[in-house]
């Protein structure tokens, strides 16, 4: 076993681990070609009630065990640590169960596999790799990549309507969400109907968003108990999940509800983001500051009142910090401490610092986990705590979070970017085993990379970032356009690029804790556009622009060409953006009074 490995198994009783399981790597490909033997990959999740099934039955049966070390070399790759195999080898859910040839390719390949399954399947692979072990061991199969226009072009909004299109179709009027079967939350869609409600006045959008968030948060997806959102349910009425609750998905349901909150005014919205944030603090919250990953599945412990969970041991929680997931949940606190209590702050800043200094090197760059840390710079990563770094940087002005920003975009094109043709890979060329070595270019993480360019453009006012995004999201579109729902992150990141311009400057008499609450103040305000900039009244700058010196402090906000008076108080913000929500005319800027 390679340094640093150590494989996890279903949390009760089974035998999986005498299989002689191997991690992904040189030296498990190198026995396959020696031995001649093909390989059996195990992608299990330590959340996946269906991995540990197999762990309890299939991977603890005598013939199986025994198959397995006999004749095959078996592989266990964690999900959580190494999203790059998922991507690439996910036979269509967790547990996957891939057999590969020694160059990596796929022979065949299932999801869970019973026993009775198992055990013939093994002897068909294993005579099957024996008569054309030859002939498999050069042969690569054609692997379907997400493939950008060769150059970046101006997007337009024709992945929007491809989207509206396959929502109209799939959403579900009864009971919200989309599909008729099994339903995930999918929130991406949501903060996309709601974008599309507030930039373009798509009603219908914001009324399929509403419809969905009230369902959720009134059904057994939500733990109405201890607070979060299960992953999925098996139905179409929300109301049998599946049990487990990723670190993920509750930070994009709590900035759902959040934004729902600030759109809709609804304070069922802004409660539920709050238990949702309660419960990731007091389950998955560790002594660092960041957060673990998961919180298992366990069905049992579910299905019991308050009182009775009180008296069981709540179902384990990998403790793993995942950098992208964590960047989300802070992005989700710094956003509850402006529109909540100012009290998360502090959590989303600490839990940002615990990121920076257990998984980040300047060099090197940042680390995927701290448990195995076998993968660095993962696209998605680098683009959720950029965000995250950007959002800290907006609430509190500190440099610091620019600075680090900066870093990661650095990094982003260090490492990720095609030299030749527009997109991001989702992964360094750093390892060459089997289908790693097709480095892909996701959709969505390259959407939310062009939104993390456009942001750092116009914090930094730098104009060349800003076309890079869109010549980004343009190389992207076509792919977009056939992707329907799963466009949706482009779709954000266009509206993004494309919102009215929200622009604060807060002038200062030597009291830089005088910006704090204008920074607060316009960070309750829902805007995909936002910018803010402190200056000292008696700065050059300052004067340059004609500030009143005898007015400070004070916050001159413009929207698009319209810009307010001069706003004193804190409190009179939300009153003002309000006022500057109303159409503006042709021409140069208009002051609004």
């Amino acid at each position: 076993m390679e340094q640093g490995v150590v494989f996890r198994f279903s949390p009760r009783p089974n035998r999986a681990h005498e299989i002689l399981w191997r991690p992904w790597g040189v030296e498990a490909f190198e026995a396959a070609r020696q031995e001649r033997k093909p390989l059996l990959l195990s992608l299990s999740a330590v959340w996946c009630h269906w991995c540990h099934v197999m762990d309890e039955t299939t991977y603890s049966d005598p013939q199986v065990i025994a198959a397995v070390n006999q004749h095959f070399i078996p592989v266990r790759v964690d999900n959580d640590t190494r999203p790059d195999i998922n991507l690439r080898y996910n036979m269509g859910g967790w547990p996957s169960t891939a057999f590969l040839t020694v160059a990596g390719e796929v022979i065949t390949g299932s999801t869970y596999v019973p026993v009775e399954q198992m055990r013939p399947l093994l002897e068909q692979v294993r005579a099957y790799y024996a008569e054309h072990a030859d002939e498999l061991e050069t042969q690569v199969s054609d692997v379907d990549t997400v493939a950008p226009a060769d150059k970046p072009l101006d997007p337009t909004p024709a992945p929007l309507e491809a989207v509206d299109q396959a929502l109209r179709q799939e959403f579900d009027r009864a009971y919200g969400g989309v599909g008729s079967t099994t339903k995930f939350p999918q929130p991406e869609v949501w903060e996309l109907a709601l974008a599309r409600f507030v930039h373009e006045g798509q009603g219908w959008a914001a009324g399929m968003a509403v419809r969905t968030m009230d369902a959720m948060a009134g059904s057994a997806l939500h733990d109405a108990a201890a607070g979060g959102f299960f992953r999925y349910s098996t139905t179409r009425e929300w109301t049998v999940p599946h049990f487990e609750k990723m670190l993920e998905d509750n930070a994009r349901l709590a900035s759902l509800y959040l934004h729902g909150y600030q759109v809709m005014g609804d304070e069922l919205y802004r409660d539920v983001a709050q238990r949702t944030l309660n419960w990731a603090r007091t389950a998955l919250q560790q002594p660092a500051g960041f957060f673990g990953g998961s919180q298992d599945a366990d069905e049992a412990y579910y299905r019991l009142n308050p009182a009775e969970r009180q008296n069981r041991p709540a179902p384990y929680v990998d403790p793993t910090a995942y950098a992208g997931p964590n960047g989300l949940m802070v992005s989700a606190l710094l956003l509850a401490s402006a529109v909540i209590d100012d009290r998360w702050r502090a959590e989303g800043l600490t839990a940002l610092e615990a990121l920076f200094t257990e998984l980040y090197e300047p060099e090197q760059g940042l680390a995927h986990d701290d448990r195995e840390r076998s993968m660095v710079n993962w696209l998605a990563d680098l683009t959720s705590v950029g965000h995250a770094c950007l959002d800290a940087h907006l609430l509190t002005g500190d440099p610091e979070h620019l600075a680090r920003a900066e870093s990661l975009v650095a990094l982003m094109e260090r490492d990720l970017a095609d030299g030749n043709h527009p997109g991001y890979f989702d992964r360094p060329a750093a390892d060459e085993l089997g289908r790693l070595a097709i480095r892909q270019k996701p959709l969505a993480a390259n959407a939310e990379a062009a939104h993390l360019l456009f942001r750092l453009g116009r914090t930094t006012e730098r104009p060349d970032l800003v076309t890079r995004a869109r010549g980004l999201l343009g190389a992207f579109a076509e792919v977009a356009s056939r992707f329907g729902l799963f466009g949706a992150s482009w779709g954000m990141a266009y509206t993004a690029l494309n919102a009215p311009a929200l622009d604060g400057v807060v002038v200062t008499d030597d009291d830089p804790h005088a910006v704090l609450p204008y920074r607060r103040a316009l960070y309750q305000l829902y805007s995909l556009n936002t910018t803010l900039t402190a200056m000292d009244i008696m700065a050059p700058e300052a004067e340059a622009a004609g500030y009143d010196e005898e007015i400070a402090p004070a916050l001159y906000l413009c929207r698009a060409t319209v810009c307010s008076p001069p706003i004193q108080n804190p409190a009179e913000v939300g009153n003002a953006f309000r006022t500057l929500l109303t159409p503006a005319p042709p021409g140069g800027p208009t002051l609004v009074t």
